[in-house]
């Protein structure tokens, strides 16, 4: 078994992989960092929980955006036995061309997630990727990645907003009991509509000048944490795929084998 980690600011999201297939995946907290030791009782509690107590790990791939976890995640996956753990970054193949000003400041998620949207269908495609940032990225015709945007996600943004306010209260965005609208009428609903009607619409519009860009043909794949509400109060046409970063991450690990 190979197994994929992509370590986000938000979540840990864990991928197991035999014989091609993902075998399992999780997700855990990524605050608080915790020690090696800590990391490696809970990976071996998820493999356990699975009924893979037992599977032999051949190897591991990580990627990450958050470098205070990143090195104890490296130590606990080096821990499970000798094998081989790759990390992405410079000097790891992903058959991926990035053409931006500088490709080491391209997040290892945005990455795996182009490699991943690539292995499922042709350029060009738009990749939305959900974390405690939105990132809306762009691989071109030709498959390249050519650039895009960011900025905070719904939930980060409310949870600001919450903070910065005397009385407004925090609301989940993940579940909500019938469809928002811009006529809410007390105050969480006001909050509600307003974080995933004010997403959708902005991302509408990002995506509208993305296609513009791209000839406007392009794909849009969404994968991470983007609440389902605004993904469907979203106009435009775009295909989920929850486990988009650790299907890219195998796709890396298996390009970089001997």
């Amino acid at each position: 078994m190979v197994l994929a980690v992509n370590i986000g600011n938000t979540h840990i999201c864990i991928g197991g992989y035999e014989n091609g297939a993902q075998a399992f995946s999780a997700k855990l907290s990524s605050e608080p960092p915790r020690t090696a030791d800590e990391y490696a009782l809970q990976l071996c509690s998820l493999l356990a929980m699975r009924g893979l107590g037992g599977a032999v790990i051949e190897g591991a791939i990580l990627g990450s955006v958050v470098p205070a976890v990143t090195g104890q995640m490296l130590a606990a996956l080096r821990g499970l036995g000798a094998l081989r753990v790759l990390t992405v970054g410079p000097g790891l193949k992903s058959g991926l061309a990035i053409r931006i000003d500088d490709p080491a400041e391209l997040g290892a998620e945005l990455l795996c997630a182009a490699v991943g949207a690539l292995r499922l269908g042709p350029p060009p495609v738009v990749l939305v990727c959900a974390d405690t940032a939105l990132s809306v990225m762009a691989v071109n015709a030709a498959g390249q990645l050519v650039g895009g945007v960011i900025l905070p996600g719904p939930e980060a943004a409310l949870r600001s907003l919450v903070r910065g306010t005397a009385q407004l209260p925090q609301v989940d965005l993940q579940t909500v009991n019938g469809e928002p609208s811009v006529l809410s009428t007390n105050t969480a609903a006001c909050l509600r509509a307003g974080s995933i009607l004010g997403t959708a619409a902005m991302l509408d519009g990002l995506l509208a000048q993305f296609q513009r860009e791209l000839g406007g043909n392009a794909r849009v794949v969404a994968t991470g944490s983007l609440p389902p509400p605004v993904r469907r109060a979203c106009r435009t046409s775009m295909e989920y795929i929850g486990g988009l970063i650790l299907d890219g991450l195998y796709a890396i690990w298996l390009k970089n084998q001997k």
